[in-house]
């Protein structure tokens, strides 16, 4: 359950922070007050990429920081390969920088956004518009089915996953070595002739920028020999022990040493003149030798630069450094290893492949029986859910076949298998008396969708473990008594997981356990959004502005009382 959303300097929101209820939470507010900011904040507690747009102007950075309450068990299955903490709680946080860096932390750990989204994923799950145009895909419909079969089927979900891709590299292999014997004949070959060249290149890392040093020394060898001789002869280090700079700075030194002790500030002076000496010195020393260890040579000269040449050849040929072509020498030799085989290779690989594809078929004929009973399952659940939501006379079927079109209730073969079993799944819907059955994707409109949608949460949700359910526009394109229909539902919703709902609808808002109010105004020439937990008079308030009448409308006060009654009727 989500406890605690803490938010600071997001769009509009300087600072809010919520303290929600287990049951339903309704969010409400005039359209642009910042209602889906919160919905932002809440997506980047998912995982969601965001841009330095959600910064509210003149801040540094901002943050979303959440406390959930963890269910025993919830991520047991992660504490091998993620750092998570066993708490009863879980605190995550989510940073956007000015700088386009964004940071993710969760039980006070740096993680990544996507284990961010996997460790959240599991505690709360977000429904929005892009929510209803994903339900009529038949891919996510096959995902909702798998949910609502329970987590004893999702694991075998991941047991088949991986059986298939197991089969898919095998495949590949075999594909491979079916070649043209020719043909692998011939690559074969080339693969061994580039190797050869490479090996006796004998490159070692890095040796191209040294000999390019190298080259350039050796080319400018004289130029350079000259001017480090005149450097090392004017700092006094040279052959000509002429009186030069140096003797000059040596006698001001000791003049300056005799007026030691007198004033600070020319102490100062005469220690850097004095380091300065030292260094001249060094820098000296450092030019003699130097201008006596370069030397002429043509011959090695030579040398390296047939030495260049050769990486160069190798460089155009296989990469575009030495680390490169070493690295494609490597991957020249997997794959040369991989197109040598014999038939006792081939011979493992095509039993191998047998007893895996066994294996993937044995699991998508299991996942297709359990698909078969969940699906039955859930068009009871779901048509009883849409029965309370005005849909008087409507139908709601699974239609299963095969993933590639085939009939549901044939054999299974290899060739029939995807990477979700051997299943294609579609929704089909009647919600008017007297029209026929349809498939969702064809049929439903934005307010019948927002229903349905509801519906299908409300049946997953009593099989699922997700504890808290945000829902965003499941209101649209709706509104009177089917209004209080949705409210109705969520209320009963919210009697098996936590329930957070933006909405416009007073014949929602009415239903809930704990009601914010988003309010919006301008302070010092900045929009400021601010969000408030609503008291008893304050809800009536806000029913009266959602009803589009004035708090003082007695009316419009009674309206708003009958509704809140009725929202506290229903248990």
């Amino acid at each position: 359950m989500l406890l605690e959303l803490h938010i600071e300097n997001l769009a509009v929101i300087p600072r809010a922070d919520l303290e929600l209820s287990p049951g339903l939470n309704v969010i409400t507010g005039e359209t642009g007050a910042g209602k889906t900011i919160l919905a932002h904040a809440i997506s980047l507690l998912l995982g969601a990429r965001a841009d330095t747009g959600l910064i509210r102007p003149g801040a540094a950075a901002a943050s979303v920081e959440a406390v959930f309450t963890v269910p025993p068990g919830c991520f047991a299955d992660l504490e091998e390969t993620l750092d998570v903490p066993a708490d009863e709680y879980l605190v995550v946080r989510r940073q956007l920088s000015r700088d386009g860096r964004s940071r993710a932390f969760a039980g006070g750990h740096t993680v990544t956004l996507s284990v961010l989204g996997q460790l959240t994923g599991r505690l709360l799950e977000f429904s929005a518009q892009h929510e209803q145009r994903r339900l009529m895909m038949a891919s996510h419909q096959l995902d909702i089915l798998d949910s609502f079969a329970g987590p004893a089927h999702l694991v075998l979900r991941d047991e088949y996953r991986l059986a298939f891709a197991r089969r898919a590299e095998l495949l590949e292999r075999l594909e491979e070595m079916s070649l043209d014997t020719t043909e692998r004949s011939r690559e074969a070959e080339l693969l061994r002739f580039q190797l050869a060249e490479i090996e006796a290149a004998g490159l070692a890392p890095g040796e191209d920028g040294q000999l390019e040093q190298e080259r350039r020394r050796l080319a400018h060898a004289r130029e350079l020999e000259e001017a480090a001789g005149e450097l090392a002869a004017c700092l006094g280090a040279g052959e000509n022990t002429e009186a030069g700079p140096m003797d000059a700075i040596a006698a001001a030194t000791a003049r300056l040493e005799a007026s030691a002790g007198i004033d600070r500030e020319l102490d100062a002076i005469a220690g850097r003149l004095q380091a300065s000496f030292y260094e001249l010195q060094e820098a000296g020393r450092a030019a003699r030798d130097f201008a006596g260890c370069v030397q002429s040579d043509p011959a090695r000269l030579a040398e390296v630069e047939e030495r260049l040449d050769l990486i160069g050849q190798l460089m155009r040929k296989y990469g575009d450094s030495v680390e490169a072509v070493l690295a494609y020498a490597a991957d020249a030799a997997g794959r040369l290893e991989r197109l040598v085989v014999t038939e006792s290779d081939r011979s493992a690989i095509m039993a191998e492949l047998a007893e895996v594809e066994r294996e993937a078929l044995d699991l998508a004929l299991k996942l297709r029986r359990a698909r078969l009973g969940a699906a039955a399952g859930l068009e009871a659940a779901a048509g009883a859910h849409l029965q309370e939501l005005a849909f008087s006379d409507c139908g709601f079927t699974i239609m299963l076949s095969g993933a590639r079109g085939e009939a549901a209730d044939g054999p299974l073969e290899p060739g029939m298998l995807t990477g979700s079993g051997a299943d294609g799944v579609e929704f089909y819907v009647r919600l008017n008396q007297g029209m026929p059955t349809a498939a969702l994707r064809e049929t439903a409109s934005g307010g019948e969708l927002s229903r349905i949608m509801l519906a299908i949460k409300s049946a997953v949700s009593a099989a699922g473990e997700v504890a808290t359910l945000v829902f965003d526009e499941i209101d649209a394109g709706i509104g009177g008594e089917t209004g209080g229909a949705v409210g109705a539902k969520l209320k009963g919703l919210a009697g098996r997981a936590q329930i957070i709902c933006i909405t416009h609808l007073p014949q929602i808002a009415c239903f809930a356990g704990a009601h914010f109010s988003v309010t919006k105004e301008v302070a010092r020439g900045k929009t400021v959004t601010s969000v408030a937990c609503l008291e008893e008079e304050e809800i009536t308030g806000e029913l009266c502005r959602m009803m589009g009448s004035s708090s003082a409308d007695d009316d419009a006060r009674a309206h708003a009382r009958s509704l809140l009654e009725r929202g506290r009727m229903l248990t």
